[in-house]
């Protein structure tokens, strides 16, 4: 009876040992400077100019084991773009978005104080603002009545390095590539997608 009690003793106290070696919770915040430019499903030649944007946002990642877990959180976008057909209308595009993203998280493990970590996730988001100027071809700005998509859907795929500076808290840095794949604009309307490349920093609590 003895030794089954020290058995599970020294059980109890590897499992509580493996799980002090990473968080299974992690909180954080991170800016995304990027740019931003628009596909179009079109038959027509079109010239297309990518604007700068600047995100910001909240991350939570929820670890099932010490690698491999979900994250979440919410992103401020900020999508900016510019595209036109030749002698004819130029649009500006600066259109601002609370995004949802929901997926799943992949890290190495330490390298040093590095880990190398990918993230595959659905974005969800929401339009909050709308900033859309039009011009004709002599460069004078005109009116046109566009009806917007009140969600905007995305695919969004992440490689970076989480840099550890003591114990749980790290930096981050990664390369994001939010994919719209649902068209921005309501039924019947120029099929039109805002796609998003930023450098993501955040710090991780």
């Amino acid at each position: 009876m003895k030794k089954i009690i020290f058995t599970l003793f020294i059980v109890i106290l590897m499992t509580i040992n493996a799980s002090a070696q990473y968080k299974p919770f992690q909180f954080g915040l991170k800016i995304e400077p990027g740019i931003g430019w628009a596909k179009l499903d079109s038959e027509n030649p079109y010239n297309n100019k990518a604007k700068m944007n600047f995100n910001w946002g909240f991350v939570g990642n929820f670890y099932f084991v010490e690698n491999y877990g979900m994250s979440t959180g919410f992103n401020i976008k900020f999508i900016n773009c510019e595209y036109s057909f030749e002698n004819a209308i130029t649009r500006t595009i600066q259109n601002q978005y609370l995004e949802i993203p929901l997926g799943m998280t992949m890290r190495t493990e330490m390298i040093n104080d590095i880990r190398i970590m990918g993230n595959v996730s659905y974005g969800m988001g929401f339009l909050l603002d709308v900033n859309e100027k039009n011009y004709n071809a002599v460069g004078e700005e005109i009116i046109m009545s566009t009806q917007y998509a009140k969600m905007r859907h995305a695919l969004i795929v992440k490689l970076g390095v989480e840099y550890y500076v003591y114990k749980g808290s790290c930096l981050t840095a990664a390369l994001v590539f939010n994919n719209n794949f649902v068209n921005i604009y309501k039924d019947n309307q120029q099929d039109v997608l805002l796609n998003n490349l930023c450098l993501e920093i955040g710090f991780m609590f």
